[in-house]
């Protein structure tokens, strides 16, 4: 009796943790951090990034808009329809032109549905892409550089100085600042002062449920 009782307990310890770790791993996958997507079209952030294309110039709908756009075979034809053409890396983009089938890219970032978050008010409170997308032009492939838990969220509305990047000139960010300010410490480390447009005060944001949640 007292041994099915020990193997019993020990079947139950085993299935908690069989659960506990497909809930671990489920949530990793979820969280989709450092996973890098193959993209349906060729393109890197960094090789553009070369010639000082900021952020909006293609993702324009972020600064008007909660969501970024992704660029449209026409936003990347605007450029290269004189350039590169040759290039095997824009067989793609040729072939959508000619052949009128939309440009189709994967998702690298995503929010449960239950999340509301909007690009154009972050943007215009000045706070730079790579607060939360990393320097994604030094990226060949994007891919996720933050955990978008939502701790991680309000930590940052509640001490934004600790996580907000000051605006910069590859993004394309311009904000006009009221008074002068240092951050305590840069997220990250490889940003220098000399990229920074703007230095500003950040003021922490709401933590109310409503602010991010419908």
């Amino acid at each position: 009796m007292c041994i099915a009782k020990n193997k019993l307990f020990l079947f139950s310890i085993i299935f908690v943790l069989f659960v506990l770790n497909f809930f671990l791993l489920l949530n990793f996958l979820r969280s989709g951090r450092n996973l890098k997507i193959q993209q349906n079209i060729s393109f890197s952030h960094k090789m553009h990034s070369k010639y000082k294309i900021t952020c909006l110039f293609c993702h324009y709908k972020a600064e008007t808009n909660s969501y970024a756009n992704f660029p449209t075979t026409k936003d990347c034809m605007m450029c290269h329809i004189a350039l590169r053409t040759e290039s095997e890396l824009l067989k793609s983009v040729i072939f959508s032109y000619d052949s009128l089938v939309p440009l189709s890219f994967k998702k690298t970032h995503n929010l449960p549905d239950y999340v509301r978050f909007n690009h154009s008010l972050h943007i215009n409170q000045g706070i730079d892409c790579a607060t939360c997308h990393g320097l994604v032009e030094e990226m060949d492939s994007t891919f996720q550089v933050r955990n978008f838990t939502m701790g991680w969220c309000v930590e940052c509305h509640r001490q934004p100085e600790k996580y907000v990047i000051q605006p910069r000139e590859i993004s394309g960010i311009f904000y006009a600042p009221n008074e002068s300010f240092k951050l305590e410490s840069n997220p990250l480390d490889s940003i220098s002062s000399k990229q920074i447009i703007t230095i500003r005060r950040i003021q922490p944001a709401s933590t109310e449920c409503s602010t991010c949640h419908n």
